[in-house]
């Protein structure tokens, strides 16, 4: 996690000055005049908010009203804070207005607010969503494309990296350590960067493009609706899968509201970058049933991941027996269930081989249980976690095939990687992996056919003549890499937005 050490609690001089700032910040952005800088904070501070009043009670603006609530609180506002800054605008005169957005903007400020923070906006520029990445080691899945492809816009465009205050409330610039984690992943230098006390500066979109490779956490989808909606921004998100909706059976109960949540922000959004061609089928539906709301919905557009890894040299088993290994969080979707039984049919049958479970996150299931009995009983089984890119490519490269059985994905990755380094898969046969599988390298199964998928396992252990042409296949793919990936997405999310905003 986010090592910064936490700043000493704010004064109440602190506070005031921090919100003249704030609102002086945004001032030149609302209103052609900035009244003069008061010696005196709290005053300063009433002196600029009726400034601001005055004129969204003139001209009526949601953007600028967003804008405003945002310097006043240090927190983005939802759409319903702002539906009520905008009826007590039209309905009481100015010192009502302000009196009203001192007392909500007080309750915004309890609620997620960050008072003491000073205020920067960016006017016209793009701004890029990372905070996951951030502020956590997790690496699997979304943080993989996420920490492959910003560190190529970084390399290669203007943009700002943010994540959010410990309120949650609004973005704020990355610490040393948290820019580490997202654009040097895996490097020494990333491990030696030590955060020191820092307070935060927020980072304020103006007519700017904001990009989310992320999905956001729930509790901050209202207020990321309302900036993509209502702020003057641009909002543009990178699309991995609807499977909280589509297939809500094969996920953790929680998971699917929190996607609902995120689908307000989703709505919103001017374009979805989908990973395949089945994200893209996914999001399309959600896009077109928008207009039963009056909306237009977001554009689509297929950008699929790249299929790019570095070369290792395979090593010998120590067993001497071939190593299979399946790589992906553990949950139920993923099938591990069905390749743990397939493989224990198989060693019954006499045939030797290691079978290795590669992943993190997911949640203790059937599975875990399964497993942990298998290899009691002296099965050739075990899971590793939290490896090293280095060390994935590395069981990539060791491996005979790989085994990706999921019963539902928005792309494939591991597919993907596992034919990148020449190693056949054997894989889904609808969905995205059909898609991946189609340009050579792999075996497709029915994942819920448990007989389909042992004799596709025997026949990859078996066949060697099979083996050989599907790496074969694997070899002659056509070459698409994350440099290709990050300059496509870019286009698609950022470029074609860019002289709308400005």
């Amino acid at each position: 996690m986010t090592s910064a050490h936490a700043p000493e609690a704010p004064s109440v001089h602190g506070v005031g000055a921090a919100l003249a700032q704030r609102l002086r910040a945004v001032a030149p952005f609302v209103v052609e005049a900035v009244p003069d800088a008061d010696p005196v904070p709290q005053q300063d501070a009433g002196t600029v908010l009726t400034t601001l009043v005055e004129e969204l009670r003139s001209r009526a603006d949601a953007s600028k009203a967003w804008l405003v609530w945002t310097a006043l609180t240090g927190a983005f506002p939802t759409h319903d804070e702002l539906a009520s800054m905008r009826r007590h605008l039209e309905l009481t005169d100015t010192l009502g207005s302000v009196q009203w957005l001192l007392e909500a903007g007080l309750s915004a400020v309890v609620g997620g607010g960050s008072p003491d923070a000073e205020l920067e906006v960016l006017d016209q520029g793009v701004v890029v969503d990372v905070d996951f990445c951030a502020t956590s080691d997790h690496h699997t899945g979304i943080q993989r494309v996420v920490r492959e492809t910003v560190p190529r816009w970084v390399r290669d465009h203007d943009l700002t990296l943010v994540a959010w205050t410990a309120a949650g409330g609004a973005t704020r610039r990355l610490t040393g350590s948290e820019t580490d984690r997202v654009i040097r992943w895996g490097t020494s230098s990333a491990a030696r960067t030590v955060d020191g006390p820092t307070r935060p500066r927020l980072v304020v979109p103006w007519r700017s493009v904001v990009v989310f490779p992320e999905n956001p956490e729930p509790q901050r989808c209202p207020a990321l609706a309302a900036l993509a909606e209502l702020s003057g921004n641009t909002a543009t998100v990178l699309g991995y899968d609807c499977i909280p909706v589509v297939s809500p059976e094969l996920i953790h109960p929680g998971l699917p509201d929190r996607f609902m949540r995120y689908l307000h922000l989703v709505k919103h959004a001017r374009t979805v970058a989908a990973i395949s061609s089945s994200a893209r089928d996914e999001f399309e539906g959600f896009s077109q049933m928008m207009g039963a709301q009056g909306l237009t919905g977001p554009a689509v557009v297929e950008v699929a991941l790249p299929m790019q890894v570095p070369e290792v040299e395979a090593r010998p088993s120590p067993t001497g027996a071939p190593l299979v290994i399946a790589v992906g969080s553990f949950e139920p979707r993923k099938n591990q269930l069905a390749v743990l039984h397939a493989a224990e049919r198989l060693w019954r049958e006499g045939h030797r081989f290691r079978l290795r479970f590669i992943g993190g996150g997911g949640w203790r299931t059937e599975f875990d249980a399964e497993l942990n009995r298998l290899a009691a009983r002296g099965r050739d089984v075990d899971i590793a976690v939290r490896l090293s890119d280095r060390e994935l490519w590395q069981a990539f490269a060791d491996a005979r095939f790989t085994v990706f059985a999921s019963l539902h994905e928005g792309y494939g990755l591991p597919v993907a990687e596992s034919l990148a380094h020449g190693t056949p898969a054997l894989t889904t046969g609808y969905g995205s992996t059909a898609e991946i599988a189609a340009e050579g390298g792999a075996l497709t199964v029915d994942p819920r056919d448990d007989d389909a998928l042992m004799a596709g396992m025997r026949r990859l252990l078996t066949d060697d003549d099979l083996l050989c042409e599907l790496e074969a296949q694997a070899a002659s793919r056509p070459t698409r890499t994350w440099d290709d990936y990050a300059a496509e997405s870019w286009r698609v999310l950022v470029a074609e937005h860019v002289e709308e905003t400005a």
